[in-house]
């Protein structure tokens, strides 16, 4: 294994944001990829539930892939999509957090692929790995057939706090950005097209915050930092692409969180009385950010529970 240098820490304890279940098989759309910028191409995930959001970057020595699905049948369409690119044949795998959706397409990869994982990503996979596959496994029978063997590829590139990959011609930073969604968030930024890869950490509705685990704090600081990149593409885990303002409104809304759950905790206030007091508000303030289905009061709950735990 190579090792990249610094270390950034994360805490971390309790269980994951959950996970619907999807209302037709996961299955990575094929002949649909969209090139969003010079070297980087997308293929959205169709509003499909448990479908991820992949990105194909392409070098002239090498292609990234950020996101390979769930299980190898969906890391198969997203190679042959690749090739169907004209992407190097060196390939970089990358994945914005550990969930399977997220990462499980890799082992369908040639054995000369690259893992690339931020060491906190790693240990939160050894750790809740396997839980994950049979609880995603559980949720339908597409689920488990696309899960039926699946395993984590093995990691090749280990790294602390970031690392800059060299494609030939376009540069990649992987950043670990956690904990937020998960404890191994991580980020992917394209430097020569703007492009920024962002999982759960910035979408274009409310965040699934880890109630127990996140860090509000150091999620405000993660969009403080995002947003001096100034990308001009923000793709999220799921649904549709953003910018820079996508960034600059979860800065908005985790800032309220944050100030607002504060308040209400030196107030003396519970953390069941501040969610009764704030949730309503914040989602008519924040509405832009609402699902197209569901209850938005379930995410921002969450959040105001993450602060509640880090207000002083």
């Amino acid at each position: 294994m190579r090792f990249a240098t610094s270390i950034l820490a994360a805490a971390f304890v309790g269980s994951i944001a959950l996970a619907q279940p999807p209302a037709q098989a996961p299955m990575i759309k094929q002949d649909t990829a969209r090139k969003v910028a010079e070297h980087t191409f997308v293929i959205l995930d169709d509003n499909v539930g448990m479908v991820p959001n992949v990105g194909i970057v392409i070098g002239e020595r090498g292609t990234l892939i950020v996101d390979t699905g769930l299980g190898e049948r969906n890391g198969a369409i997203v190679l042959g999509e690749a090739r169907k690119l004209g992407a190097h044949p060196k390939f970089y795998l990358t994945a914005t957090h550990f969930h399977p959706e997220h990462d499980l397409g890799a082992i369908a990869f040639p054995d000369d692929a690259e893992m690339v994982r931020w060491r906190v990503q790693q240990t939160e996979g050894e750790e809740q790995g396997a839980q994950m596959i049979e609880r995603f496994s559980s949720f339908s029978a597409a689920n488990a057939e696309l899960l039926e063997g699946a395993r984590f590829r093995p990691v090749d590139t280990l790294f602390d706090d970031e690392v800059r990959l060299d494609l030939g011609g376009v540069h990649v930073r992987v950043k670990g950005v956690g904990p937020n969604h998960t404890r191994g968030d991580t980020v992917m930024f394209v430097e020569e097209d703007r492009v920024l890869f962002t999982g759960d950490v910035v979408m274009a509705v409310f965040p699934a915050v880890n109630a127990q685990a996140a860090s509000i704090d150091k999620w405000i600081a993660n969009m403080t930092e995002l947003e001096a990149l100034n990308p001009a593409v923000v793709v999220p885990a799921h649904g549709r692409l953003g910018d820079v303002g996508t960034i600059r409104r979860y800065r908005e809304y985790l800032s309220a969180v944050r100030d607002e759950t504060r308040a209400a905790k030196r107030a003396g206030r519970s953390v069941e009385e501040a969610q009764q007091a704030l949730s309503s508000t914040l989602a008519q303030r924040f509405a832009d950010l609402a699902p197209a289905t569901g209850q938005a009061t379930g995410r921002i709950n969450a959040a105001i529970q993450a602060a509640y735990r880090e207000a002083p």
